[in-house]
């Protein structure tokens, strides 16, 4: 099984390429997406610059699974999440899960999609509806 933490760096660098080929001037400015890692979730931030300036939340990769709620919503290790502010994520469905493939796309440079396959009854794929 693949390593987290390898997933997280392979995303990061994914959505950095993505990034770079969309926008030209990114390459040049050093701008770039990093993990900054957490006890409950890994927060992915997209950096403006190579200085670190004109930093956001992209989203947040959970590290642990766990069950929210009277829902009984289950978070899975791996699962992508939508941020819901720089602290936290938005804890009412998964985007799509590492382990299962995360293709990263255009679409998702700015952040996850909105809401997924899963929340409409199919998989943790990511996808756009």
């Amino acid at each position: 099984m693949k390593d987290l933490n390898v997933l997280v760096g392979n995303l990061c660098e994914d959505l950095t390429n993505e990034l770079c080929m969309a926008y030209k001037h990114c390459k040049d400015n050093g701008a770039h997406y990093a993990p900054t890692y957490g006890k409950k979730y890994i927060k992915i931030v997209s950096y403006d610059n190579a200085d670190k300036s004109g930093a956001s939340v992209w989203g947040f990769i959970n590290i642990n699974e766990f069950k929210k709620g009277l829902a009984g919503i289950t978070f899975l290790e791996g699962d992508v999440l939508k941020a819901s502010g720089w602290r936290a994520p938005a804890l009412n469905r998964p985007r799509g899960n590492l382990f299962d493939g995360f293709y990263v796309d255009r679409r998702k440079i700015f952040g996850p999609g909105y809401i997924s396959g899963y929340s409409a009854g199919g998989a943790r794929n990511g996808r756009f509806v």
